[in-house]
């Protein structure tokens, strides 16, 4: 278990724990811890927040809530929809047992100074060559309730969790390890659902645990599964995302995705660079030409 003493977490600006050629190594491979500058920030307060969240409600997707007990096996959206208001639901976080959460708060260019720097930072960590496959930086806000667990899961993006306010166990599984996260499951994520990972019972023997306050945050590896379990207290925290090209990886998975569906056993990514790219190109054509008949379709 990582824990910090509160006066190692004061920065003033993103910095690693360990060493930044370490991390190097380690970006998107293992979990990691850093620190950051952002606790305390005003536009983190519970007022600033309410407010995001009424700008995301008018936004498509972009403002998710649930409200209710859930343990680690449960799926996204497996908890009905709350009945509340959101602006309701966060002036209530400290009983509503909720988890709200807000997508791209960078489209307020406040926010988006904020994300610029972080974006910084891990560009600094990838280097020149690794920094060539990162876009999209994103920021996403968690409102999180009281002792509420977010499930077991993983995802696709160079993902960094953030703590603002409160504290939280973290626990993040080795994304190569198949005995946690099979290539069918990545298949299933990247073809059929983001749901696709399902909870084993010795994952948490094998994962690494963090504890996080204010000022800490740890890199959560693509892939990698992971849950938390929130402290007895509100927490506020971010997940600072980048992405991937689909050719990299996701658009290989999905070709191994219709591969296996044909009873095939498809060599998972990195194993052939002839093979990824020949089903990257595949991928690639379907999307075009599912694009081109939507465009005819139109006219």
């Amino acid at each position: 278990m990582l824990t910090m003493p509160p006066s190692a977490r004061v920065a003033k600006k993103w910095t690693t724990v360990d060493p930044i050629e370490e991390c190097r190594q380690a970006l998107h491979k293992k979990a990691f811890a850093v620190h950051h500058p952002l606790a305390g920030h005003p536009l983190f307060s519970i007022e600033a927040l309410t407010a995001a969240a009424e700008r995301a409600a008018k936004r498509s997707g972009d403002l998710y809530a649930d409200v209710g007990d859930l343990s680690l096996t449960d799926k996204w959206g497996s908890v009905p929809a709350p009945t509340m208001p959101i602006p309701e639901i966060i002036e209530r976080i400290e009983t509503a047992g909720a988890w709200v959460v807000l997508k791209h708060v960078e489209v307020d260019p406040a926010y988006k100074r904020l994300l610029d720097e972080y974006e910084a930072f891990v560009r600094e960590i990838a280097g020149p060559e690794g920094s060539k496959l990162l876009t999209n930086a994103e920021m996403l806000v968690f409102i999180t309730s009281p002792n509420r667990k977010t499930p077991y899961h993983f995802d696709a993006e160079v993902n960094f969790l953030v703590q603002i306010t409160g504290s939280k166990n973290l626990w993040v599984c080795d994304p190569n390890d198949r005995s946690v996260t099979t290539e069918e499951e990545i298949e299933q994520y990247y073809g059929v659902s983001i749901s696709a990972g399902t909870y084993k019972p010795h994952a948490e023997e094998v994962a690494r645990q963090f504890t996080l306050h204010p000022g800490d945050a740890v890199h959560i590896p693509t892939h990698g599964a992971h849950w938390v379990q929130n402290h007895n207290e509100v927490s506020v925290s971010l997940s600072l995302n980048m992405e991937f090209p689909n050719w990299l990886q996701a658009d290989v998975y999905r070709a191994n995705h219709y591969l296996r569906r044909l009873g095939l056993s498809p060599r998972s990514p990195g194993q052939s660079i002839v093979a990824d790219r020949s089903k990257a190109a595949m991928i690639h054509a379907m999307r075009a030409a599912r694009k081109n008949a939507r465009r005819l379709l139109r006219r």
